[in-house]
Formats: C-alpha cells, structure tokens, sequence
C-alpha cells in the first residue's frame, strides 16, 4: 500500500494550509479538525488560523498525521519554525531550571579586550551568555553596548556567530562606532542603512565584508528582504537598541519586521534601560524577538490574558526573572551630581513677562470656572487645556514663543491668545522690548561656564528658544542638536551641518564649547559624558522620563576621575513654574527607586511629548488651577493687609 502524503504550507499571515495528495480517512479529519481553527476545508484540504502559535500548530499537526502513517512534507520555513522551536524550548526550559550554558564557562580573559569591562559589566555578560539570547535591561549609563559588544566577541571567538547586526535609533550609530574602537582597539568597517533606496539595497548586497552592520528600526522595516538575505549570509548575532522602540504589541509600526528578522539571526540581544515605558504590554514584541517560537511569553492572545489577570507584575516577574539582566542605579557607584537651582523672584521677571503671566494666569483661572461648566466635549476641553499649560511654560520661559506654532508639542490652538487685546499688545513687538528672565540667565551663567574652561549643554524644549540662543551666544560656536538638523553625517553635502557631526565636533573640539540641544533629538543613546559634566535646563516640560534620559548624558559609568555632573536648572516664580518643579521633584524619585528595582517592569516614556502620559493632563490643569487660585488669594490677603 503506498504511502499517503501531506503538504503543510503556509499561504499567508497566520494561515497554514494541509492539503492531502488523496482522499484521507475521515475519522483522521475530524478528529485534526477538532483540535484546530479551521477557516474552510474540502475533501484534500484544510486552511487553518495557527492563532499566533505557528511553529506549536505545525509541530501537532505534524505529529498527528505521522502516527497515522502519513508522509509529512513541510514547507522549508514551516520546518525551520518547528526546528527553532523545538531547540528554544529546550534551552528555555534548560535557564529556567538553573543550569549554566557551557559558553559561560568562557573565561572572560581570554577575550582580550582593549578596554576591560567593570565588575558590573563583568556579570551583565557571564548573565547574557547563561541566557542565550539575552535581555540586558540595566540602568541608562551603565555601559550596555560594552556588555553587548563583549557578548559578542565571546561569541564570534565559539564560532558561533560571525557578524554584529545593530538596529536602533539613529543616534544610536555614533556610540556603536566609537565603542567598537574602545573594546576592540580598532575601527569597524561599518555598513549604515542609510540613503537612497538604490544605495542601501548595494550596501546590503555586499553585508559580508563589513564588521557593524547599523540600521534605524524605520529602516529596518523599509530594507526587510535585504537585511533577511544579510543575515542567512552568514550566522549574525542580531542586537536591537533601545528596545522598548518595538514595544508595540500590535507589531506597528516596527515590531512585525523584527519579529519576522529573529529568526534568521543565530543569536539575539536586546538592551533597553526602560523596557516597559507605558504598560506591562510593551514586554511581549521585545521577548518575542528574542524568542520566537513565543516559549518565553506565549501568544499574543496567551500574554494578553496574563497580563489582564490577577497578579500580573508578580506572575510576570516570575516568567522573566530568568532571562533577562538588570545592573541598578545604586550599582554603578556613580559620584552623587550637583544640583543648582536658580529661583528667580518675581520682582526679577522683566516688565512685560510679569505682566503676560499674570494675564495668563488670571484668564486661566476664569476659563477653567467657565468652561468646566459649559464646555461638553472632553476632547475640546482636553485641547484646550493642553494649550494653555504649554503656553504658560512658554511664557515662563520666552514670551515670543506664544506668537509662533510648537511643532515640537502640537498646535496649542488658544482662543485666548487671539481674544485678550491686553495679551496681544504686551506680545506686539516682544522679543525687541526685553530679554526674558531665564533667557538671560541661561546667557550669564553660560558665560560664566565656558569662561571657566567648562563644555556646556543647554537643554530647551523649544526650536524658536534653540535660535534665540544660537544668536545670544555666536561667539561660542554653539552647535546644535534638534530634528532641524538631519541625524546622519553622511545624508548631507559637504559642509551642512548634522546632528552626529555636531555631537562628535562638541566632544572634540576646543572651539566649540556649547551644544544646544532638544530634549526629543538626543535624550538617549548619546553619550557626552567624557567632555562634558554641565548641563543648563533653560525649560522643562511634565516629561519626567525624558528629563532623566537627558541628565544622563552627562552622568555615566566612564566619566573622568573626580569629576561629577553637575546640573542648573532656572525657576520663575510663578504657578506653572513651581508646579512644574513640584511635579518632576516627585516623580523623578519614584523613578528614581524604580531603577533600583530588580525588575523594571514599568519604566518611562521616551517619546516626545509635553505630558508621560495622556491621563496627567487632566490631574494637571486641576492642580494649576489649584496653584493660581491659591497664590492669587495670597496676593489679595497681603494687598489688604490680613494676615
């Protein structure tokens, strides 16, 4: 009797297609169908939904129709999937239980390393190379691309692997580049994803003679067929960079073309300080790609269900604890930073900006009495609270900004702006009248820095306030770093300036001592730390995560001996000001302790935004409101002399 063969196949996004060459028995097609979602059959085929679990249904189905004395003949991905699978869940299960990989075993001196790795770091790479494919989730400056670039050599040195693939953001690339040149004591030939989709299809042509394969996570999922043929070109060890960029697990924008990457990559890493920015949902995509067989956090629909159930951080941390490491903040023994704040008082806010806060105030006051009682729309009302806190940080920082569109934080479309003839007449002509308050003592104490010998970054959120400044401080060459700029070096004609080139010339040169610097373009992934220990906040926002990405720049493993960041940040005396400074205070320790943690399941949000999260809004206004009303009562009681 012959043999009855079976095709399984896939045909499409979560579909896998069985088709029999005859007629099978029809007990054999119930009882499959029965364990199955089947979307059609007939009497030689069967299309069904894996339900995100492709390489598990496979491997069934083809164990089912085996012991039925089918023939099975996989596609060649399908049984690639089940092969990964089967390999992953034995070595998962091998972590979980303890036991020690035998490349760790590795004496980490036999490396030969140009620059030698902390004791910290020491243990981040023994970790990594225990867990296989490894999540490094320490803390912002603690040297995660030394950890991974040591990982590795370790294993390049097994065979293991040949070729170093890193996706991450753009300012990423940098940092690679010149720590490959300090751990190995050379420099990498080195392959940017970048240009013309002609040259980046050439480049990647050609992957096999390169050292350091960089590519943004945007292009990654452009160039996704030709990053797929570099890696079956040779066995890469695949890294993605700031992870939690791919935390959607919706797999959008970038998720599905990393996911659908893993698995060509002989090894896997990811690094992120703040792998959960918004949700314990951000994990899944990140451990996915590490393991995509889904052996760690299951289906999307399984991880959904976990994490909606009852002790979900608990249970979580108990599946994760095995395969990820974290060095905390208290272990990188950092030099405590210095911080100077600088209160303005009100009688030493110019003329007209006192007067515009004052009017901003007041008028917000009245609106928010108006308006919580006649306004229906949640959205209009959100929108337009949104605008009026982003206008009184504007105010307290530079008036002008209020006659011209943020881009960087939305359109605040105010109604008041437009409506006050008071407002618009103090604001005609503005930035000729005065020098607002924090502007000019951003300028002073610059001068005072610089004058000293110091490199100074100047921190702003706004692109009007990083061109004011620009003007006020020409004679110091400032640079800058904003998405004005273009990000890579070699996207612009000889002689324009780009983000990358500007960072490396403030690190280097003499003659330029400041960098001005947008808090959206360069929080992370820039290391300034070794030329620079000063940083001047001329404004902040309500972003405290993206605050603290920006203070570490400055302050890293791998500063100079004796030295120490040190922090100035001005604060005018008004509501939104000390709000503001109210706000960050507390939420920064809570951050603070959370990087103490040994599981950082909820982190902060790196994204460009003037609040965390959408939700602090409300809790906000409420809060401004409280803070004017109170402060205006103060100023009515002492103007009648009660007490």
């Amino acid at each position: 009797m012959a043999t009855k063969t079976v095709t399984v196949r896939s045909v499409g996004a979560g579909q896998i297609l069985i088709e029999f060459t005859d007629v099978p028995a029809q007990d054999d097609v119930v009882e499959l169908s029965g364990a199955l979602f089947v979307v059609r059959g007939d009497d030689r085929q069967i299309l069904i939904d894996d339900a995100g679990q492709t390489s598990s249904v496979v491997s069934y189905v083809a164990d089912f129709l085996r012991k039925r004395a089918y023939r099975v003949v996989l596609e060649s991905k399908l049984a690639g999937l089940v092969t990964l699978a089967a390999e992953e869940s034995k070595a998962a299960a091998a972590i979980r239980s303890g036991m020690v990989h035998p490349e760790t075993k590795q004496s980490l001196g036999s490396l030969k390393l140009h620059r030698q790795l902390l004791p910290h770091q020491q243990k981040s790479v023994l970790r990594a190379l225990a867990v296989r494919n490894p999540a490094d989730f320490s803390v912002p400056g603690s040297g995660k691309t030394q950890v991974a670039l040591s990982v590795f050599a370790a294993l390049k040195r097994r065979k293991v692997v040949q070729g170093l693939v890193v996706i991450g953001p753009p300012s990423s690339f940098i940092p690679w580049e010149d720590e490959y040149t300090a751990v190995f004591g050379k420099q990498p030939t080195v392959l940017r994803v970048t240009g013309s989709r002609k040259k980046r299809r050439a480049m990647l042509g050609e992957s096999g003679r390169f050292d350091l394969i960089l590519c943004s996570y945007q292009m990654a999922d452009r160039e996704r067929d030709s990053l797929a043929t570099a890696l079956r070109r040779k066995r890469c060890f695949l890294v993605l960079d700031e992870s939690h960029h791919v935390k959607n697990i919706d797999l959008r924008p970038w998720g599905a073309a990393v996911l659908a990457l893993a698995p060509l990559a002989n090894r896997r890493m990811i690094l992120s300080g703040t792998p959960a920015p918004h949700s314990l949902r951000d994990l899944w995509t990140q451990f996915t790609f590490l393991w995509p067989s889904k052996v760690v956090l299951g289906s999307r629909s399984e991880f959904e269900q976990l994490v909606a159930g009852p002790n979900a951080v608990e249970r979580l941390t108990s599946t994760l604890r095995p395969f990820f490491h974290r060095t905390k903040r208290s272990d990188l023994k950092l030099p405590n930073p210095v911080f100077r704040y600088e209160f303005i008082s009100h009688t030493n806010i110019p003329p007209r900006q006192r007067l515009i806060i004052q009017l901003l105030e007041l008028r917000t006051i009245q609106d928010a009495r108006r308006r919580g009682i006649t306004e229906t729309n949640l959205e209009v009302l959100r929108a337009l609270r949104r605008a009026r806190i982003i206008r009184m940080l504007q105010a307290a920082t530079n008036p002008a900004l209020l006659t011209t569109v943020s881009f960087e934080l939305g359109d605040p479309s105010d109604p008041t702006l437009q409506e006050d003839p008071a407002l618009a007449s103090l604001l005609r002509g503005y930035s000729r009248a005065e020098t607002p308050a924090k502007v000019r003592w951003t300028v002073d104490k610059v001068h005072e820095l610089v004058g000293r010998g110091m490199k100074v970054v100047v921190w702003t959120s706004f692109v009007a306030n990083i061109r004011l400044l620009q003007r006020l401080l020409k004679e110091f060459n400032p640079l800058l770093a904003f998405g004005g700029v273009p990000p890579y070096e070699e996207d612009v004609a000889p002689g324009f300036e780009s983000r990358e080139a500007n960072i490396r010339l403030f690190k280097t040169s003499a003659d330029h001592p400041l960098l001005i610097a947008n808090p959206g373009a360069c929080s992370e992934s820039i290391s300034l730390h070794k030329a620079c220990q000063h940083a001047i906040y001329m404004d902040r926002t309500f972003n405290c995560g993206q605050f603290l990405q920006s203070m570490d720049r400055i302050n890293r493993v791998g500063m100079p001996s004796n030295s120490r960041a040190h922090y100035y940040i001005p604060i005018v005396q008004c509501g939104i000001e000390q709000l503001l400074d109210r706000r960050l205070t507390e939420r920064q320790q809570v951050l603070y302790a959370l990087m103490d943690d040994d599981m950082p399941v909820l982190g902060y949000s790196e994204e460009w935004s003037l609040f965390e999260r959408d939700d602090d809004l409300d809790e906000i206004f409420a809060e401004l409101v409280q803070e004017l009303s109170t402060s205006a009562t103060t100023k009515r009681e002492r103007t009648s002399g009660r007490p």
